[in-house]
């Protein structure tokens, strides 16, 4: 069964969120179920995004097997920021998350870990990784993300940022050396070994210093009755899937070993 890809996502990015949630009418008796809406980032977070369509990552690969009540659900790319207030309207169900990264205060409903994932402080290799205060350093980061570690240095002041787009951005400008050079980056392990296979200068000129954090990578799914419903039927579904030769081959295919897997 393969996922949707259609033009909801381009009425997403065009429609205006309201003060108030629009209530999602029920289909007569008899009627077909709404199709469960995803979310996944609009620029990518490789590997389990990748916005490449010939290899689109672990996550869009993996919902490919989930088809609730047996239909296809409907997967649009959509901007981080965006996809966090399109759920609270129940204009989509699902998004990519981390419960670890999550400072909404909607309640969700969370799926199983599909993956840990370790991110790493990163700097140019002429560079000297920040102090534990991280005072007068300066951070590369990604709109929309949160990042546990720092959080504290960021709300004190102690420690200024500067946010991208994507992954691919903030190595690009991590790997161009400035003079006494402060900046330094937090990605996520597999993220940034997979820019590394195109990107031999992201292998020359950065240096990996250390795991600074850990998070099982997760589905989010609103409290709307699809929401919970689908939340429910995936949580089944991964409680085979993850031990399946079939996600096994689809965590090589991206470079990613099974141990990863949340038990």
């Amino acid at each position: 069964m393969h996922t949707i890809y259609s033009l909801f996502g381009l009425l997403l990015w065009l429609m205006p969120i309201s003060g108030h949630a629009a209530a999602t009418p029920l289909p007569p008796a008899g009627a077909e179920l709404p199709v469960l809406r995803v979310a996944l980032p609009y620029n990518a977070f490789p590997p389990f995004v990748t916005g490449d369509p010939n290899r689109p990552g672990v996550i869009p690969e993996l919902l490919a097997h989930f088809a609730p009540e047996g239909k296809p659900l409907d997967v649009d790319y959509i901007p981080e920021e965006r996809s966090k207030k399109l759920i609270n309207y129940n204009q989509i169900q699902v998004r990519m998350e981390s419960e670890s990264w999550y400072r909404g205060k909607t309640p969700m409903c969370w799926s199983q870990g599909l993956y840990w994932v370790e991110d790493v402080l990163i700097t140019h290799q002429s560079a000297k990784a920040p102090t534990q205060d991280y005072q007068d350093s300066i951070m590369l980061g990604r709109f929309g993300y949160t990042y546990p570690t720092v959080e504290q240095a960021l709300a004190l002041g102690q420690l200024q940022q500067k946010l991208f787009y994507s992954e691919r951005e903030m190595l690009d400008a991590l790997a161009s050396p400035v003079k006494e050079d402060r900046r330094f980056a937090l990605m996520s392990l597999p993220a940034i070994r997979w820019l590394q296979l195109s990107n031999p200068k992201f292998i020359t000129s950065l240096k990996v210093h250390k795991v600074v954090d850990t998070a099982p990578l997760q589905l989010q799914f609103n409290h709307s009755e699809q929401g919970l419903r689908g939340c429910a039927q995936f949580r089944d579904f991964f409680v085979r899937f993850r031990h399946s030769t079939e996600y096994r081959s689809i965590l090589l295919k991206y470079g990613l070993d099974i141990k990863g897997v949340p038990q």
